[in-house]
């Protein structure tokens, strides 16, 4: 029997239902909620809450969220299920911007194309399609792999029944490998979405600055290609630094040399290599490389007043993304709550 789940926030009281053994997060943002979350998969503590009255389960009592938790009765609502009805006090979401509730999927990885450099290209099919703004990202699980994990769709999300992530493999991992190697071909995937705020507003945004870094890079081939099916390129620019390993990122490079061949003049891209990138690589109008780290090939690449008058995506791996805030508040000075990101790992 479902439990009736009650959150009181700032903002008044939120009721919904959710299923025994379903995370009390996932339920919530399904039924609408305004919820606050960050990575939702255990990782960052931001969906924090305390439980006043019912019971409830422990998903990953190993989940590194956990040391947000220093009262009794704080749960991470992601990493909880509920033994009974349940009333809780937790944060407000940041909710304003109209998008797609979340929602479970079923589909199958269809296709992989691994990199040299250890990134691949992998596209999850779908059952039936989803719909999401260009930045925000979802969650899949798969059998034998405990929990969910994060990644960033690489394209628009205009009713995509065919899902491409960049997913770098990660040593050691449990759902990394299976998605990078043929051993996860046909292998079945429940993917949960579309979530995050880090996401474009279309009736708002003008020109665009996005810094992204390895499998970050789907965020900026999303918002790219978002722009060019939408004819936001026709009015606006954007600008991208995206740091990669190697020039052995051929998915990613080809995609995004592809995107400044069609745009002259109104894309301009900057890839960022960390390790020696060995030939020449092939630069055209609007694409030049450069050797270094994303954040600070990013903090000569545009004037510091320049980055103020953009919307500002950032996208990457956590120590990337902690360097490039930086960059961005003591650089350019730039306020947080000017720069788009969603923090999970």
């Amino acid at each position: 029997m479902d439990a009736l789940v009650e959150i009181r926030g700032a903002r008044g009281t939120q009721s919904f239902r959710c299923a025994r053994g379903e995370r009390l997060l996932y339920a919530g943002l399904r039924a609408g909620a305004n919820l606050a979350y960050g990575c939702a998969t255990g990782t960052c503590g931001n969906c924090k809450a305390t439980l006043l009255a019912g019971s409830v389960e422990p998903a990953w009592n190993d989940a590194p969220g956990r040391r947000a938790l220093r009262k009794p009765g704080e749960i991470l609502l992601c990493q909880s299920t509920p033994h009974s009805d349940c009333v809780l006090e937790a944060r407000d979401g940041s909710c304003n911007h109209p998008r797609e509730l979340a929602q479970s999927y079923q589909g199958h990885v269809s296709s992989v194309d691994r990199d040299e450099d250890g990134l691949a290209w992998v596209v999850l099919k779908l059952q039936r399609p989803m719909r999401f703004h260009a930045g925000q990202f979802v969650l899949v699980a798969a059998p034998g792999v405990q929990g969910f994990r994060a990644y960033s769709p690489a394209h628009d999300g205009a009713d995509v029944s065919r899902l491409a992530l960049v997913v770098r493999e990660k040593e050691g991992g449990g759902m990394s490998p299976l998605l990078c190697s043929g051993r996860g071909m046909g292998m079945p995937v429940t993917v949960f979405g579309p979530l995050g705020t880090a996401h474009v507003h279309p009736a708002e945004d003008r020109d665009i600055a996005v810094l992204a870094g390895g499998s970050g890079a789907g965020v900026a081939l999303s918002l790219l290609d978002w722009a060019t099916a939408s004819g936001h390129l026709a009015r606006n620019r954007m600008d991208i630094v995206c740091g990669l390993r190697t020039l052995g990122s051929r998915q990613v490079i080809g995609r995004l040399e592809a995107a400044a061949e069609a745009a002259p003049g109104r894309v301009r891209i900057v890839v960022a290599l960390s390790e020696p990138s060995g030939p020449e690589p092939n630069e055209q109008p609007g694409l030049r490389f450069e050797q270094g780290l994303a954040h600070v090939v990013a903090s000569r690449a545009l004037p510091v007043d320049e980055w103020k008058r953009r919307a500002v995506f950032v996208a990457g791996p956590a120590p990337m993304v902690e360097a490039s805030l930086r960059m961005l508040m003591l650089t350019a000075k730039l306020s947080p709550t000017k720069i788009r990101y969603d923090s999970f790992s």
